[in-house]
């Protein structure tokens, strides 16, 4: 049986056709050069000068050729990805933070992901894992953390699972890991946020200052009622119990939470927020019950998310340096030296929504 080539194929170039599956010895046998040679080109470790470099170029392009980028990053080479990971799709304050470390990361010419856990410790394992396994550069891991020594040893591991493959941990808006200085973290002064909100209230005469938020059981949470507790003891007073009003981050929340306490505690004359979508469901349920900001009643927040500048009244609050946290994350990640744990200092940032004590 003969064979007949077609007049298309004739005077084409050897090789297989554009497919879209070629592979390393497809690219090699098109270029006349060797599968060692045609990898040190595609890896970007060859230089340039001789006619076989041109040659391995234009027949990747030719095949539709797409370089493996996983094997490279295995190979020491090519871009490394960061992964910034988060318990949910970064909102306001997360996206700034996230916006910063994506500008120097990319800039650097390497790849920027986000990752959500959904507050599951099992998936965020799962993830840390797969990224490792992907041969991830860098992972920044955002937010509160829980307080339990089970947690902190968790964390540890996955520093340790990432070492193993070359990548780093960097631990961004919560504390540092006992025992492990190696572990780069990234935190601000939520305590000191706090202690200045509360001494703010002092002096314009307040005594009566309840704390809205959860006080245990997270690192923000705790650093920032630990600032509650240091601003009172500073003015010498004593913490009230009843004054905690415990409510989920979410402005409905806080906003029903508010409402069941107003009644019962009629001398309250100010509200610590833990953060600022508590102090905006506050801000609503005061005004439910008849309460003007401040003149009855003042209410301070923390984050200086965006647009509470344009509240009515714009919304006292601590300013957290979430750029700042991102920026120097992601210059840790693309290579800057870590000098050990930081701590980046707030603004503390006085608006319309704290005045005098009423008389």
């Amino acid at each position: 049986m003969s064979t007949t080539e077609s007049p298309e194929r004739r005077g084409a170039s050897p090789g297989p056709e554009r497919s879209g599956k070629a592979n390393l010895v497809d690219v090699a046998r098109l270029a006349r050069v060797s599968p060692a040679t045609a990898s040190r080109v595609l890896a970007g470790r060859s230089k340039g000068k001789a006619a076989s470099h041109d040659r391995v170029l234009a027949a990747a392009e030719e095949l539709g050729y797409v370089v493996n980028g996983l094997a490279r990053s295995m190979m020491g080479v090519g871009r490394r990805s960061v992964a910034f990971v988060s318990a949910v799709m970064v909102g306001p304050t997360f996206a700034t933070m996230a916006a910063a470390a994506e500008q120097v990361v990319t800039e650097d010419g390497h790849l920027f992901m986000l990752c959500t856990t959904h507050g599951d410790t099992e998936r965020e394992r799962a993830l840390i894992e797969s990224l490792a396994e992907q041969r991830v550069g860098t992972v920044l891991l955002v937010g509160s953390a829980s307080t339990a020594e089970q947690d902190e040893q968790r964390v540890a591991s996955y520093a340790d699972s990432l070492g193993r493959v070359g990548a780093q941990l960097i631990l961004c808006g919560r504390p540092p890991v006992a025992h492990r200085p190696d572990i780069a973290n990234i935190d601000y002064d939520h305590t000191g946020g706090v202690r200045s909100a509360v001494e703010h209230l002092l002096g314009l005469g307040h005594r009566r200052i309840a704390y809205v938020g959860m006080t245990a059981g997270m690192s923000t949470e705790e650093q920032r009622f630990r600032g509650y507790r240091a601003g009172l003891d500073g003015g010498a007073i004593e913490i009230d119990e009843a004054l905690l009003v415990p409510t989920e981050n979410d402005p409905d929340a806080a906003a029903t939470a508010i409402a069941a306490f107003l009644p019962e505690h009629p001398d309250v004359t100010a509200f610590v927020c833990h953060t600022d979508h508590i102090a905006i469901g506050a801000g609503r349920s005061l005004r439910a019950a008849g309460l003007s900001v401040p003149e009855h009643v003042s209410v301070i927040g923390f984050d200086d998310t965006p647009l509470v500048a344009d509240l009515t009244p714009a919304l006292t609050t601590v300013h957290a340096p979430f750029r700042e946290v991102g920026d120097l994350a992601g210059r840790i990640a693309i290579g800057e030296p870590f000098g050990g744990s930081v701590v980046l200092p707030v603004e503390f940032i006085v608006r319309g929504s704290t005045g005098p004590a009423p008389r």
